[in-house]
């Protein structure tokens, strides 16, 4: 389907349908946007002008698209429930409130955020490594890792050590 005025039919005709059948199977709204263009973006590189198309081919797209929406989620579930345990090992004699709060603060983070942490916490990369994998520069690196750590100062701020002077406090 390479007609442009042919797809732009297609679009208009069957976006809003598409939408809802994902939307329907998704929970968030966001995602579920992503995935409708995605598919949308899959009829316009992969449809044979000489084949029948409509709204059964681009649900069976949505369908493939939301299963796979489905199990990116469930490996990052079972990422997160790697990480938690991890975190706990790590802490294990330690204040387990601290704990569960840098585990909750690091997930509400974004996933370009996240993916920092990782990369550089959890893979052992170097910023120059970080940025080839995430295609940004290593300057970029530093700076959001630096945005990240500030984000996630709060979680930890009650673990004050006898040595950390706070402003406004008298010793």
């Amino acid at each position: 389907m390479k007609d442009e005025s042919e797809f732009v039919g297609l679009f208009r005709e069957h976006y809003t349908a598409v939408r809802r059948f994902i939307e329907r199977r998704v929970s968030d709204s966001e995602a579920a946007a992503d995935l409708t263009m995605d598919c949308f973006e899959i009829a316009w590189r992969k449809h044979v002008p000489s084949e029948p198309f409509g709204l059964p081919w681009l649900y069976r797209t949505a369908r493939n698209l939301i299963a796979n929406e489905y199990r990116r989620r469930d490996r990052e579930e079972a990422l997160w429930i790697h990480i938690e345990h991890h975190v706990r090992t790590l802490a294990a004699g330690s204040d387990s409130e601290m704990t569960r709060r840098l585990v909750e603060a690091v997930r509400a983070l974004p996933d370009h955020e996240r993916e920092i942490l990782w990369l550089t916490y959890w893979e052992d990369l170097s910023a120059a490594e970080v940025a080839v994998v995430m295609g940004i520069s290593p300057g970029s690196v530093w700076t959001r890792l630096n945005r990240v750590r500030t984000r996630l100062r709060p979680a930890l701020q009650d673990a004050r050590t006898p040595w950390e002077e706070v402003p406004g406090e008298r010793r």
